[in-house]
């Protein structure tokens, strides 16, 4: 049985900046536009019978994060959608691995993560509209 963790990290100062310029460039075509925000989000897929231990969710949660950030990575969003809110999330087809994917668990694979067959990061974002 295989599952699909989720590894969510938070955006960091270039974040701002892409997502300040991603508004610019919507904003021509969506007034109503109040805010973008942005998140990385890794989609492991886990092939093990159970979940993966606390020392093994250790190892993915520094993998992902930045080591000069304590608590950027979570396994919940770090964007809350209100009601008037659009979430997108843009990555590549699930029928086709990326070589992004074979790096990635190249490097679990080396860190004692045999479990990891594929991982496919996504980016997320927040679309603020007026009401």
């Amino acid at each position: 049985m295989s599952s699909v963790l989720h590894f969510y990290v938070r955006p960091s100062g270039h974040e701002r900046a892409a997502s300040e310029y991603t508004q610019r460039k919507l904003q021509g075509e969506l007034p109503e536009l109040q805010g973008v925000k942005t998140e990385l989000c890794y989609n492991v897929n886990w092939t093990a019978e159970s979940s993966p231990s606390a020392e093994e969710m250790k190892k993915l949660t520094w993998l992902f994060g930045c080591p000069l950030l304590l608590d950027d990575v979570a396994q919940v969003s770090w964007l809350l959608p209100g009601p008037t809110d659009l979430l997108l999330e843009v990555g590549p087809r699930l029928n086709f691995s990326t070589p992004t994917s074979s790096n990635i668990v190249s490097v679990c694979q080396a860190a004692g993560l045999g479990a990891v067959d594929r991982v496919e990061p996504t980016r997320r974002y927040l679309l603020s509209v007026w009401p």
